[in-house]
């Protein structure tokens, strides 16, 4: 669900702090945001994330003893550096940027555009990857759904080192509903 902006001034404004950073982590939420610091009467900075992989990229370059505005900087470059894949269940059949799609069929998302239909998580995974610029990838972070448990989630994974030895792959659990996997390339 997305909070309104008296839902989000209402969870900041009362902070022992005047200056804040917002990362909505989803794109319809961005706007939200934007229009609550307008009515704040608060220092607010929105990093337009717009996904939980970017949030994590941007939390890690936080510092806490730097000016809000070396942090704004920090934050967005940390932005630009991951890519998302998104790996899902189709809800209808559609075809999209010459991508046919069969309701029920496995979907893969690289930021989010649609970029391949498979019938199996492997295979949309395989897809995805191909999609991606493996050669720039150093890290692969997979953050499992609450369709998925740690063993299918490590036999994922597993596929996807056999292919690409050199990165560093790491599991956790997102329990996001309705994606099986989120990706995080960086």
């Amino acid at each position: 669900m997305n909070p309104s902006v008296q839902e989000l001034v209402a969870a900041f404004e009362n902070l022992p702090t005047n200056r804040v950073i917002i990362l909505p982590n989803n794109k319809n939420i961005i706007l939200a945001a934007q229009n609550a610091a307008k009515v704040s009467v608060k220092k607010i900075v929105i990093i337009p994330t717009r996904n939980a992989p970017q949030g994590f990229a941007a939390m890690l370059r936080l510092n806490p003893e730097g000016s809000l505005e070396e942090n704004e900087e920090s934050m967005n470059e940390a932005i630009q550096e991951v890519h998302t894949g998104d790996i899902t269940i189709a809800t209808r059949s559609v075809e999209i940027d010459g991508v046919e799609v069969e309701k029920g069929g496995v979907i893969a998302l690289y930021d989010g555009k649609l970029v391949s239909s498979a019938s199996t998580i492997e295979g949309a995974i395989e897809s995805l990857l191909a999609k991606a610029d493996m050669d720039d990838v150093e890290r692969i972070t997979f953050f499992y759904g609450e369709d998925l448990n740690q063993v299918q989630a490590n036999r994922l994974a597993d596929g996807v080192r056999e292919e690409y030895p050199e990165v560093e792959i790491e599991i956790h659990s997102g329990g996001q509903p309705h994606y099986q996997l989120i990706i995080a390339f960086e």
